[in-house]
């Protein structure tokens, strides 16, 4: 009987020094930044790969107790294997390291999505989450040359923590943000907007003249969020019916009530709003607005040579987006969809009478344009 209680003792230590053995491999992500210390130590590489980090996804079965009541949850958990994680001890950097860091920051973002699947009662395909988090991983590595690429990391590490942030599960606990990259800067910007828009008339000249339809085109060109905007629109309109006899009765006589509308404008707006997908510019500028319209002896008069100030926004949503990395630089080439609404006021002097009022101009179009960024890392230096 002795003997008997001395092997299950020797048994059951045995069991608690290997269950111990194998918390201390594990490491999880919520523990805070990675250092040196969870990697195991390698004299040399494997081809371009300097270093590698194993990890785990994997859902639990736990048990909760809620105002006395044992509740049975799941939850999605992550951790590195710290006896798979290898280091080449050459390449130890802090650039290395955040390469690594990046690659758990992804991982942890699906494991994050893999628990709101399980808070809201979705069905779990553990081998789908798993080929879906080795396949992101994967591309990572690749399109940042397994770390070489500075700038693509730092991307990368900017976008995945943003994705991060905006998740909320519901039942897991809190997790601290990664410590890497502060922000990206944008330098400058430039674009091509077309497309489409109306003129409605205000003032007196709206008893004169029914809404405007045309097209218009925009140069945009900044710096930082400081935008200048030159273009012109240009569209055909039409004198109210009972407005052609009062002209008429003054000897000022259109040969037809068809007329032309050209604007010829220069702004400058602040973007107040510049994200992933929205950049909204509230702006001022000055323009020569003026019409093109046949007199008595079929000639053309009125150009655009009155001269008035505007103000309105201008909307962008990006649609799509593709990255182009040169040094500490990123390349973005943007297609977005585009509108702005201003209004303008005028005094239109070639005009019988010389009509005072306001134009509010609606515009919807395209946009196509190339911002250049500036790649700001804080990399938190490991002391191991």
């Amino acid at each position: 009987m002795k003997k008997y209680f001395l092997v299950s003792s020797f048994y059951f230590l045995v069991s608690l020094a290997t269950v111990a053995m194998a918390q201390e491999s594990r490491r999880g992500w919520e523990k805070g930044p990675l250092t040196w210390s969870d990697f195991a130590p390698m004299n040399e590489s494997i081809g371009a790969e300097h270093s590698y980090l194993e990890y785990v996804l994997d859902i639990e079965q736990r048990k909760d107790e809620v105002n006395g009541l044992e509740m049975r949850t799941r939850t999605a958990v992550l951790y590195v294997d710290r006896k798979m994680s290898w280091v080449d001890t050459h390449y130890r950097t802090p650039q290395e390291l955040l390469y690594n860091q990046v690659a758990f920051n992804i991982a942890e973002l699906h494991r994050r999505r893999l628990q709101v699947v399980i808070d809201t009662g979705g069905t779990v395909n553990m081998g789908y989450y798993t080929r879906l988090l080795s396949y992101e991983v994967d591309s990572f590595c690749h399109q940042t040359y397994y770390g070489a690429d500075t700038a693509a990391v730092a991307w990368w590490d900017w976008e995945v923590r943003r994705q991060m942030d905006s998740i909320t599960p519901i039942m897991v606990e809190q997790h601290q943000k990664a410590n890497t990259i502060e922000k990206i800067t944008p330098q400058f910007l430039m674009a091509f907007n077309l497309g489409g828009g109306t003129k409605l008339f205000a003032g007196d000249m709206h008893k004169l003249f029914v809404p405007s339809g045309g097209m218009y085109f925009d140069f945009e060109g900044g710096l930082w969020r400081h935008l200048f905007v030159m273009g012109f629109y240009i569209g055909g309109g039409r004198c109210r019916p009972d407005s052609v006899d009062n002209i008429r009765s003054i000897d000022k006589l259109y040969a037809t009530d068809r007329l032309t509308t050209i604007d010829f404008y220069i702004n400058y707006g602040f973007a107040a709003i510049d994200a992933m997908r929205w950049c909204v510019t509230p702006f001022v500028g000055y323009g020569l607005q003026g019409f093109l319209y046949d007199d008595e002896v079929y000639s053309e008069s009125g150009g655009p040579t009155e001269g008035c100030w505007r103000a309105g926004v201008d909307v962008k949503y990006h649609l799509g987006a593709d990255d182009e990395y040169i040094g500490n630089s990123l390349t973005r080439f943007l297609c977005s969809a585009h509108g702005k609404v201003y209004l303008s006021f005028d005094r239109f002097k070639s005009i019988v009478g010389s009509p005072t009022g306001a134009t509010i101009n609606v515009q919807l179009g395209f946009s196509l344009g190339m911002r250049e960024m500036k790649l700001r890392r804080a990399i938190k230096k490991d002391e191991n």
